[in-house]
């Protein structure tokens, strides 16, 4: 989609476009893992080294809308891909600030292979949290449905995607569990809020710096140290690097 082609585009139609983006990527992952479920056959992260072809394979189709999408927009945009979303890393500045977040990235990685006995999947949950989490999410929110609206006012560039990526964590927050009403309540009303402001920081990082790969490695860092449990025997180091994010 070209620039000229995009201001065709009437904003609410640019709105839906994002909203279904979100919402396909959202559902597939949730049909394939809930089935997956059902079925007894899921493979947790927090097990990858049970089969290591299983869950990549598991991983790349829970992520398929994501890549297709981004697969769509790296023709549509050819050459201003990299440039539209913000993949070149050429100040220094930039180059400083994504080698220490790498170097806290790997540390996070090489104290947990210090202190688990299952180094292969805190291996692979390097790879996971840095690509199929946070390079994806970070391309597909943050990179595409932002570009979609890039011409916008910040409020519009900012909300209405980080609004549609808080709520892509309906499902996980329940632990890919039954969703129920009272469950959708306390995630609006306790959960919502937090998400779109982390999201909301992410994008400032990524204009701010000129780099999708800051928000990147913040966005890696962080879900593996909140979110998989191989961590949180690592707790007081987990608040120490916790600490540069507030």
């Amino acid at each position: 989609m070209s620039d000229k082609d995009k201001k065709t585009l009437a904003l609410p139609v640019r709105i839906v476009i994002i909203f279904l983006i979100c919402t396909a990527d959202i559902l597939t992952a949730a049909y394939f893992i809930y089935t997956w479920k059902q079925n007894g056959t899921v493979i947790s992260v927090r097990n990858a080294s049970d089969n290591i072809p299983g869950i990549f394979c598991q991983s790349l189709a829970v992520s398929m809308v994501a890549i297709l999408v981004i697969l769509i927009f790296f023709i549509i945009l050819r050459k201003k891909f990299v440039s539209e979303m913000y993949l070149k890393i050429s100040e220094k500045k930039q180059k400083i600030t994504v080698l220490i977040l790498t170097a806290i990235l790997l540390a996070v990685t090489v104290f947990c292979l210090i202190t688990k006995a299952d180094k292969i999947t805190i291996l692979y949950n390097l790879l996971y949290y840095t690509v199929f989490i946070a390079l994806e999410e970070e391309l597909l929110v943050r990179g595409v449905c932002v570009y979609l609206l890039k011409d916008e006012n910040n409020y519009i560039r900012y909300f209405v995607p980080n609004i549609l990526f808080a709520a892509m964590h309906l499902f996980s927050y329940a632990n890919w569990g039954k969703i129920t009403p009272v469950y959708v309540f306390s995630f609006i009303t306790s959960q919502m809020l937090g998400l779109v402001l982390t999201g909301c920081i992410f994008q400032y990082l990524k204009e701010k710096s000129g780099t999708i790969w800051i928000p990147v490695l913040v966005h890696a860092k962080s879900s593996m140290v909140y979110d998989f449990s191989a961590i949180t025997h690592a707790n007081a180091f987990a608040v120490l690097i916790s600490g540069s994010l507030k």
